[in-house]
């Protein structure tokens, strides 16, 4: 009877695999997405850290010998473990999806939307086993490489930039090295192991390449700073209490995500000032730059106009607050970007100055 359950349970398996295992993975993503709160949440970790444990588990397990002939031989429980192993990587996907979409970068939500497509359809295309295991690998070793990027800074290094970058990289090459070494004693069989371990070995060294080429391009975001706040206003003062006093042109009724208006409109002679807001996990302190630029209509450029910088210090919930002023100069297109002092975008706000008499409101921050 457990026989043609099995049987009964691989033809469900073969005939509804692709819309099971997108199942799968896209319930990871949901369950998880709504749980990532911030770098520094310990049970953010903790499940990320069983997922990554999970996931390597699985993959191992998928690939020993009487496992393997039993998914060959179509019984069920080596099915319920490729959902459970798209359910992990959906987990981890959707969480670092959250971490990093924070940073307010837009090429840091097209880059983890495009790892999500391929984690759902890369599978569709590989039939042979080392192939499938070369793949889960490959996904695995991204999402633990994302994760180091994110837990190193804010658990261990207490600091960001190219050298914590590096180091991180290199922590996620030693967590791989640990669990490719257990792969090839305890795993992988036959005469042709040593030629599947050294192609994953290269698969996971070009990875890592790849990974940091990305981040020197400043196209991974400068996790873990993420952007809690930021907008444009006509005057800003601080309060001995911490608080600051500033007013402000309301936006439209229909922008519920922003106070502050896209145009400003300003007198002759008046300054601009913005206000940003960047969390940074405990004990990590490091400076950031307000970079102020004006589109250049004949130039068809930004140019960059002032650059101010001062140091940020982690451990507020809300993000460490502060502001920099700049005199309008002419009206058009102006931005001011937050960035690290090596010039990684954190966030950024756009408005256009226009002159006129304002309609202010007052708030406090």
């Amino acid at each position: 009877m457990p026989q043609i359950q099995d049987s009964r349970a691989f033809k469900l398996w073969q005939r509804y695999e692709h819309y099971l295992g997108v199942g799968a993975l896209l319930t990871g993503f949901a369950f998880d997405v709504f749980l990532a709160k911030s770098p520094a949440s310990v049970v953010d970790n903790i499940l990320l850290v069983s997922y990554l444990f999970i996931s390597a588990t699985i993959i191992m397990l998928l690939n020993i010998a009487p496992v393997r002939r039993r998914r060959e031989a179509g019984l069920s429980e080596p099915l319920v473990l490729l959902l459970m192993l798209q359910f992990c990587f959906g987990g981890l996907a959707s969480n670092m999806f959250v971490l990093y979409s924070k940073s307010g970068t837009f090429a840091a939500d097209a880059f983890f939307v495009a790892i999500l497509l391929s984690l759902v359809f890369g599978n569709e295309f590989l039939r042979n086993r080392y192939a499938q295991l070369r793949f889960n690998i490959g996904v695995y070793y991204f999402l633990l490489a994302t994760y180091c990027t994110i837990a190193a800074p804010t658990f261990i290094l207490h600091s960001i930039g190219a050298r914590s970058f590096l180091e991180s990289g290199a922590i996620s090459l030693a967590v791989m090295a640990v669990f490719l070494c257990i792969l090839f004693v305890a795993v992988l069989r036959g005469s042709n192991r040593q030629k599947h371990l050294r192609d994953i070995s290269i698969m996971v060294a070009s990875l890592f390449v790849i990974f940091n080429g990305l981040y020197f391009l400043n196209i991974i975001p400068p996790v873990p700073l993420s952007l809690k706040d930021i907008g444009i206003y006509h005057s800003v003062l601080k309060y001995s209490s911490g608080d600051y006093a500033a007013t402000y042109e309301p936006g439209p009724w229909y922008q519920f995500w922003q106070d502050t208006s896209p145009t400003f409109t300003y007198t002759a002679g008046e300054s601009a000032y913005c206000f940003s807001s960047v969390y940074a996990p405990a004990k990590l302190d490091t400076p950031i730059e307000h970079v102020w630029e004006q589109y250049d209509q004949s130039a068809k450029s930004w140019e960059v106009v002032a650059r101010v910088s001062f140091a940020i210090a982690g451990g507020r919930q809300d993000g460490y607050r502060g502001f920099s002023v700049v005199p309008l100069s002419a009206p058009g297109a102006w931005r001011c970007d937050v960035e690290t002092s090596s010039g990684a975008l954190i966030g950024r706000t756009s408005f256009t100055a226009v002159q006129g008499t304002p309609a202010l409101s007052s708030t406090t921050l």
